[in-house]
């Protein structure tokens, strides 16, 4: 996993969440250790698809649980969005 994708993601919770970047890890489940709800996740995956002009499908937002989970998605969508070039 990209760290510089990882780091985003975290910078992205941490504005969200108000949680310092650095109290935020990998495996942080969302909803568990971060307390992101429903519609926070959307957001989140809003702010993904503005930052990084990609678009998060329905399935694969419903596949966000953890930090890991989200930077993993923008990863294979910026892969993809790099391959279509």
């Amino acid at each position: 996993m990209d760290s510089l994708i990882l780091q985003s993601i975290k910078t992205m919770l941490s504005r969200i969440t108000g949680l310092d970047p650095g109290e935020i890890n990998d495996q942080d489940s969302l909803a568990d250790d971060l307390g992101v709800d429903s519609l926070k996740v959307i957001e989140i995956a809003t702010e993904i698809e503005r930052s990084y002009k990609v678009k998060i499908k329905d399935s694969q937002l419903m596949n966000i649980k953890s930090v890991a989970d989200a930077a993993n998605i923008l990863e294979e969508l910026l892969t993809k969005n790099n391959a279509a070039r």
